[in-house]
């Protein structure tokens, strides 16, 4: 097996970070690429959410189109002089 780049700052960046943490080049490069593909991970998991919500949010927008105004829920809630449930 045998990986060969051929880019001088990618050379220059492995041995930095190789020497900052007393690591071969080798496996400062392998924990590297383990942590950039793990946070690829996390990405793909937050777009899928959020596409989630969104989706659940244009689904469910047309059953609150109807609703009354945010004060006027509280009318039918509560007795506007005391206060106290309906």
């Amino acid at each position: 097996m045998s990986l060969n780049i051929k880019n001088e700052e990618t050379h220059r960046l492995a041995r930095e970070l190789a020497r900052q943490t007393s690591e071969t080049v080798t496996l400062a490069v392998t924990i590297a690429l383990k942590e950039r593909l793990e946070r690829q991970e996390k990405v793909k998991e937050q777009d899928g959410r959020l596409k989630w919500l969104l989706q659940l949010s244009e689904r469910t927008a047309p059953l609150f189109k109807d609703l009354p105004s945010f004060d006027k829920i509280g009318d039918l809630l509560f007795d506007r002089e005391t206060g106290l449930p309906r």
